[in-house]
């Protein structure tokens, strides 16, 4: 680096002039000078190389998300915890993705974040998101849980039958459960299973079906273990509403 040669001249003619004990101070700051520049330029480069580790600054082990309609059929929990391990050497909070198709505002909290409970609108096409401030920052590498619960209100019946899940990091497993209560006792229809790639042209979207989900009448629930999902796209249970 000629900044350190240029450095290392300009000490060495100081030093001519100097008396020795002048010199030697001058020399020992100089040297601590450049120990200083040389970690802080590791430093940068470690930050970017994490930085670039993944797009998102983690990646995920699991995702357990559960849907649970009350009894009227319009009151709606739902409810997602995820196991992640951080990719940043400071990881202090998570934007969590969420679409809610009813027309009333949910109330959304957090029983390991904190949040202030806003939903931020994405552009046409995209999942809105949710801010959740770890009460405590994970470093590089370090594995924390997220957990995400909303109170959902349909009293007006218009949301879509379904449970959606994004994966944009890697996942070994998303655990669906989607309780029914509302449901007759002689409800018997299967979901279906579909993914489509993550794409934000609203007017591109094509799904393709996975395989059919069947309903278990004495729980009133569908139960899926999807394992180790390929990146990239969006996995959808959706039922008969």
């Amino acid at each position: 680096m000629n900044w350190v040669a240029y450095i290392a001249t300009i000490t060495g003619f100081i030093c001519i002039f100097l008396k020795d004990a002048v010199a030697t101070l001058v020399a020992l700051g100089v040297f601590c000078l450049l120990l200083l520049g040389i970690a802080i330029c590791i430093l940068v480069f470690v930050w970017k190389h994490l930085k670039n580790t993944t797009s998102y600054g983690y990646v995920g082990h699991s995702s357990f998300v559960k849907y649970e309609t009350e009894p009227d059929g319009k009151h709606i929990l739902f409810e997602v915890f995820r196991q992640i391990q951080s990719k940043q050497l400071v990881m202090t909070d998570l934007d969590y993705a969420f679409k809610w198709t009813g027309s009333k505002y949910p109330r959304i909290t957090s029983k390991l974040q904190n949040t202030d409970g806003q939903i931020y609108k994405g552009v046409a096409g995209e999942y809105d998101h949710v801010k959740l401030i770890f009460k405590r920052a994970l470093t590089y590498n370090e594995t924390g849980n997220v957990h995400f619960y909303a109170e959902l209100d349909d009293v007006d019946d218009i949301s879509q039958p379904y449970v959606e899940f994004k994966v944009d990091v890697p996942v070994e497993i998303i655990h669906y459960r989607i309780i029914l209560k509302h449901k007759p006792n002689d409800y018997h229809t299967s979901a279906t299973l579909k993914k489509r790639k993550i794409n934000n042209q609203t007017g591109n979207v094509i799904y393709e079906t996975i395989e059919s989900v069947a309903f278990n009448n004495f729980c009133k629930s569908y139960e899926y273990h999807l394992l180790e999902p390929e990146v990239g796209y969006f996995y959808r249970i959706e039922w008969q509403k």
